[in-house]
């Protein structure tokens, strides 16, 4: 199975509605493929976000009253219907204006609710804060924290080519005590996105890097979240967001350090 195949059949396996054969096909493609498994997190993230997140609103007594009044008599037990087939149609005709009007609202604001809580979700500091947590942990875990090893960013950078649609920074920050150890593509804040790998006194750093003018930038993040330190800075026309299990006064030399080393037109 590849990742096109894969991706069709995500949603249904984080809702659980995938049959034992697609299971069979899908779960080994998950254990192998880091993008993948990072897209099913996020889509579990999102579905549990909204559910978690989303509010319900009872129609005052008043309203209620109001399309209960409008609703048409129910059948006499042996009737029968009045518009054969098209029964539904018709029962749905047969409601006067209001009930009509009300209901077709009720569906507009479930639709805007719904869209509301995804949008709140995605530029949420917190939850873009949580998935770089689970990105980072998920590395650790996998055993398999880099795409491409490498202490050379004219190694690491060109890796990059033709699997995004934009060009990392990756600098060297050997001198100021962050050594390059590679990088790997992950999927983050509904994007697929470049992680720059740094190490510092043997404590992982990620740099998740997004490109400005493809669309909204995440928000940035900072401080501490389930143990990890997180920073956010802005520079060659890009946003870093940066996450770590060192200090945060590590994190913020890391921060310097970049912005230091930027061309001196770029400052």
């Amino acid at each position: 199975m590849d990742c096109n195949e894969a991706r069709r059949l995500l949603h249904a396996g984080a809702d659980g509605e995938l049959g034992p054969a697609d299971l069979a096909r899908l779960d080994p493609h998950l254990a192998s493929c880091p993008a993948c498994a990072a897209e099913i997190a996020r889509i579990r993230a999102l579905r549990d976000a909204v559910r978690e997140g989303a509010t319900y609103h009872r129609a005052d007594g008043e309203l209620r009253a109001r399309l209960m009044a409008s609703l048409p008599a129910p059948l006499q037990e042996g009737s029968s219907p009045r518009w054969g087939k098209w029964g539904s149609l018709g029962k749905w005709l047969a409601w006067s204006h209001p009930a009509r009007a009300g209901l077709a609202l009720a569906v507009v604001a479930a639709v805007a609710l719904g869209i509301g809580q995804l949008a709140r979700y995605r530029y949420d500091a917190d939850a873009v804060a949580r998935e770089m947590v689970a990105s980072h942990v998920r590395a650790l875990l996998s055993g398999r924290p880099l795409d491409v090893a490498s202490l050379d960013q004219h190694t690491v950078k060109p890796w990059f080519n033709g699997r995004l649609d934009y060009a990392p920074v990756v600098r060297d920050l050997a001198e100021q005590g962050f050594v390059l150890a590679g990088g790997r593509l992950d999927y983050v804040d509904g994007r697929p996105v470049a992680v720059v790998v740094y190490r510092r006194n043997r404590h992982p750093v990620d740099v998740f890097v997004f490109p400005e003018g493809t669309g909204e930038l995440p928000p940035k993040v900072s401080g501490s979240r389930q143990g990890y330190q997180l920073e956010s800075w802005d520079a060659d026309g890009m946003r870093f967001l940066a996450i770590t299990d060192a200090s945060a006064d590590d994190l913020h030399a890391l921060r310097r350090a970049w912005q230091a080393s930027a061309p001196a037109t770029q400052r």
